[in-house]
């Protein structure tokens, strides 16, 4: 924490604390009728968690800045970080994030599990995941397994589905203003006004916020700004327009990877980085990336009747930036530029309907999305001595190509008596991008800019591309039977089936590009095999509830076909990943509330959760792996969290608990990581003063007993990097100062 940062805190608390004495009664009434503005976790799952800990839940995430720790309490969730504010959580370049052990966006899938409105406004890699910040957000639908079919749209949905819903324009003129400082010289300003009702029954509101940290070792520093926009307006009775811009700049440096055999010793682990020296491969400087994103979302309601509407929402979304690492390949290190520059657009329709005693959804969702991935761009670069970077060739250069997706759906709800049937149908026509590779060598192309590289027209490289695409047409059923028994009681049975494809096998033929081509293998050949996994979910669940406690408890199984691994093929001596291995996964989840007291309030949730392959597969080396049965790597088998909210007169203590068993960072499982158990402390007083509705004062403690543990784990990096990890963020300390106006 900088001198300037704890003058700034010490300055506002001081403010605060001389002008408390002469706060009125009224403004204690105004309090009483104040409601703080909190994020509501609901859906399929955590309805209990929302009564719990919606309102706090940025003692969840104090950074409000990723919606994977915002809900990481859940059952079955598996959340790592080695960041504590969210700004570099990443691992091959997607987030470190399972459900029920399913990675959902592994293996090069080109989407994130998190949609925005019902839409899938965020892609991969690149910069995107993380440019919402939580206090412009009001409800998070998380489904896991089975959901409906309006629930799990993009490219993706195996495992489950996060959807976030923007927090609308106020009716009233308010102001929010949030600064927060911590360790590692953290700061984040957040400021949000909202207009109000204007003329013409119009709201809008405008926020902004700006972020920064050190890395918690080593050099290197993370920054992030960040603008978002909404308006909205009755046009008519009938019709509504709302309109959501985001503006969202990020320049993070990583953190350094480690091998199994340098992660065993932790204690060295948590004191090494990249180093300070220009002239080595592993300068901190050589491994950052820096993205800029624009978002844009619309949504046109129109009412039809007293009981239905048609609602489209068109939307859009660009990123672009750059990766830069330090990689290995045969002939040495390398540092790697990963030019990005796409973007994806779409439009979803949607008719809500009820006929007698059916609610219906009819939509339609459209959606095209530009690479990567598969990468588009890949240049080498060798370190001088003296810190130059030296070109050292492209080893991918191919023409832009676009992801397509076709999906229309239908779900339906029946009430009768005290039963409800849920049915869904989902069609999903799935275009892979063509890929076009080009030649690189001859003419040789310097380091010049990706679309001067296009201009100079080089040659096709046939047999590294597919010229045509490839395409996916499935229908996905969902069925979900509740009933009712009583008021304080319910059992459900469901089924499902959800989806995923993964694309990163273009940079394995890539890098053994000798090995297909001695055998006359070309890569449409392997585009042309390329398959979708498809998952197939059923679950029974039951909900519990008295009048101070409720319980969750839910079995579960799934069986994947078309699983992804890569596996060894003896015919060409390579590997690469294959769509033909299957898995399975089941578990237990138990989520339980108990209230003792008023103002005392208990969640608990555990999880056992099993998922393996059901078939042995081939090593790298051509060996068999025995690995029926065997849990995946990264994924824990046994979860339990909890978290407790005592108010005390204006002040809630809330600790926070969360262990994870052991995992393996390995098929074989000789690389094994043992569990933790990690808590938090959160500390806010909060009370009406001042003018304001409401003024919070919050000291946030993470990993209080600066629990040394292993946390992310890096399976699949495109077999640049064998298997690596990353320890977990040490104790951190932030303190939030939030004034309501």
């Amino acid at each position: 924490m900088t001198a300037k940062n704890a003058i700034r805190l010490t300055a506002l608390l001081a403010l605060l604390s001389t002008s408390a004495q002469a706060a009125e009664s009224a403004e204690d009434e105004q309090w009483e009728k104040y409601t703080t503005r909190e994020i509501t976790v609901s859906g399929k799952k955590g309805d209990i968690l929302q009564r719990v800990a919606g309102k706090d839940s940025i003692i969840l995430n104090p950074s409000q800045m990723s919606v994977y720790k915002a809900i990481n309490l859940m059952p079955s969730l598996s959340q790592q970080s080695v960041d504590p504010y969210g700004l570099a959580d990443i691992v091959n370049y997607h987030e470190s994030f399972r459900f029920r052990g399913v990675e959902a966006t592994a293996g090069g899938v080109p989407a994130t599990t998190a949609n925005v409105e019902g839409l899938p406004v965020t892609g991969r890699p690149g910069g995107g995941a993380t440019i919402y910040d939580l206090e412009n957000i009001s409800d998070i639908n998380i489904y896991t397994g089975v959901m409906p079919a309006y629930a799990g749209l993009g490219l993706a949905d195996v495992g489950g589905k996060i959807d976030m819903k923007i927090r609308r324009p106020e009716e009233t003129f308010g102001v929010q203003l949030k600064q927060s400082i911590g360790s590692n010289d953290y700061s984040r300003t957040y400021l949000r006004v909202d207009s109000g009702t204007l003329p013409g029954k119009a709201k809008a509101f405008l926020s902004f916020s700006e972020t920064s940290a050190d890395k918690w070792k080593g050099e290197g520093d993370s920054e992030r700004k960040n603008l978002m926009g909404g308006i909205t307006a009755q046009c008519s009775d009938n019709v509504k327009l709302e309109t959501f811009l985001i503006w969202s700049k990020g320049d993070i440096h990583t953190c350094k990877p480690f091998t199994y055999a340098e992660i065993s010793n932790l204690e060295h682990a948590y004191e090494t980085d990249y180093g300070t020296e220009p002239g080595s491969y592993d300068y901190y400087g050589w491994n950052r990336n820096e993205f800029e994103d624009w978002m844009l979302l619309a949504d046109l309601e129109i009412k039809t009747g007293e009981r239905s509407k048609i609602n489209i929402k068109p939307y859009y979304w660009s990123d672009k930036g750059y990766y830069h690492e330090t990689i290995s390949t045969p002939n040495g290190k390398r540092i790697r530029r990963w030019d990005i520059d796409h973007d994806l657009k779409g439009l979803l329709g949607d008719y809500n309907t009820k006929v007698g005693d059916v609610d219906l959804d009819l939509g339609y969702l459209y959606h095209t999305q530009k690479r990567p991935g598969p990468p588009t761009s890949w240049k080498n670069y060798t370190v001088s001595a003296s810190g130059d970077l030296n070109f050292a060739g492209w080893n991918i250069l191919s023409l832009d190509s676009s992801h397509e997706l076709h999906t229309p759906f239908i779900d339906a709800v029946w009430h009768s008596g005290d039963y409800q049937l849920e049915a869904g149908l989902k069609y999903v026509c799935y275009a892979l991008p063509s890929i076009i590779t080009y030649k690189t060598k001859n003419p040789d192309i310097g380091d010049i800019r990706y679309h001067d590289a296009l201009a100079l027209d080089p040659a096709i490289d046939t047999d590294a591309s597919a010229l045509d695409a490839r395409s996916f047409n499935r229908l996905f059923p969902n069925l979900t039977l509740t009933r009712f028994l009583g008021d304080s009681a319910s059992i459900h049975a469901s089924y499902g089936e959800n989806y995923v494809t993964h694309v990163d096998i273009y940079p394995y033929y890539i890098s053994q590009r000798a090995q297909f081509q001695n055998k006359g293998v070309t890569f449409q050949e392997l585009w042309d095999k390329r398959q979708m996994e498809i998952s197939r979910n059923m679950e029974i669940g039951m909900r519990l509830s008295g009048r101070n406690w409720s319980l969750e408890p839910t079995v579960y199984y799934s069986l994947h076909k078309n699983k992804q691994a890569v596996l060894y093929d003896t015919d060409i001596d390579a590997y690469y990943p294959m769509n033909e291995a299957d898995a399975e996964g089941y578990g237990i989840e138990l989520e339980a509330e108990y209230k003792p007291l008023d103002n005392l309030k208990c969640y608990t949730s555990l999880s056992w959760n099993r998922f393996s392959f059901t078939q042995d597969i081939y090593s790298e080396g051509g060996s068999l792996i025995e690995a029926e049965g065997d849990q995946v790597p990264d994924a824990p088998e046994f979860l339990a969290k909890a978290i407790l909210s005592w108010k005390i007169g204006d002040f809630t203590i809330s600790p926070v608990m969360r262990c994870s068993s052991a995992r393996y960072g390995d098929l074989l499982h000789k690389e094994k990581i043992d569990g933790a158990t990690l808590f938090d402390l959160d500390l806010t007083w909060s009370r009406a003063m001042l003018g304001f509705k409401q003024v919070d004062c919050s000291l946030s403690l993470l990993n209080i007993f600066d629990e040394h543990y292993v946390s992310m784990i890096n399976t699949s990096d495109y077999k640049t990097l064998k298997t690596s990890y990353q320890p977990g963020a040490p104790f951190t300390m932030m303190a939030t100062i939030a004034l309501h106006y």
